[in-house]
């Protein structure tokens, strides 16, 4: 009897051993995380609305427009520490488009940060990559609607295609294809919040909000005699639309 007694003690001992260990060997989670995700929350308008396919808009001029397809890049972008060194992303691009708002950054750093600056665009390697070599779903791989014209050119920057009332009074019907394909190296611009402090708190998402208006990239531009550029068909009219482009950005 005392034999089995002893047994049975020892056996309890070894399975409170064998759940300690088990205990124990599980990670323990981070009490004080460093890093949290972050994300551009995009907000795409035509002035004050937000963008959505096939509504008739107006331009600052009272001008009858709608959108059909509306898709722009942005890339290189980096985080301003507090200390005035740059943290690049490298290897985040993103394609925009009005049905999407929130676009993931990945992890960054907890801390305190100066601000932040991208591309409208591409940098010159990555637009003259091969579309192909992407793997469905990433930005840069083949899309439908195209974004891409050929090696030689690269990828459009920013694509914006509807109808416009093109008549001499602007109180028409939408009488008019227009298309606004701007691209090439020279085309990309600088969107600078380099002074547009933030803070990143471990473990808990940041969003930063954007808002991108078509109004602005369209200021000067008379969409009823111009109305078309694929840029190099058009070159001063792509110029004129790309150098609209930091002032259409704002931060929400």
């Amino acid at each position: 009897m005392k034999n089995k007694l002893t047994y049975a003690v020892l056996a309890l001992l070894a399975l409170s051993v064998t759940f300690t260990g088990c205990e124990e060997d599980e990670d323990p989670q981070p009490q004080n995380p460093t890093t949290a995700e972050l994300t551009f929350h995009l907000h795409t308008l035509v002035g004050n609305n937000s963008v959505a396919y096939g509504t008739t808009y107006q331009t600052a001029s009272g001008r009858s427009f709608n959108i059909s397809d509306f898709q722009y890049y942005l890339s290189n972008i980096v985080l301003i520490k507090s200390d005035g060194s740059e943290l690049p992303l490298t290897g985040k691009v993103i394609l925009a488009r009005p049905t999407q708002t929130a676009y993931s950054l990945g992890e960054v750093p907890a801390g305190n940060y100066l601000g932040f600056k991208f591309i409208m665009g591409l940098d010159s390697a990555t637009n003259h990559m091969d579309p192909t070599t992407y793997p469905a779903g990433n930005p840069l791989a083949i899309q439908t609607p195209s974004v891409h014209w050929a090696w030689s050119s690269g990828y459009i920057f920013m694509k914006v295609e509807g109808m416009v009332d093109t008549t001499l009074a602007a109180n028409g019907p939408l009488d008019l294809e227009y298309f606004y394909h701007v691209g090439m190296d020279m085309f990309k611009r600088n969107i600078d919040f380099s002074t547009d402090a933030f803070t990143v708190t471990g473990g808990v998402k940041h969003e930063i909000g954007i808002e991108f208006d078509l109004l602005d990239v369209l200021a000067n531009v008379d969409m009823r005699t111009e109305n078309e550029t694929h840029t190099m068909n058009n070159m001063p009219l792509a110029m004129k639309i790309a150098n609209n482009w930091p002032s259409s950005f704002t931060l929400e």
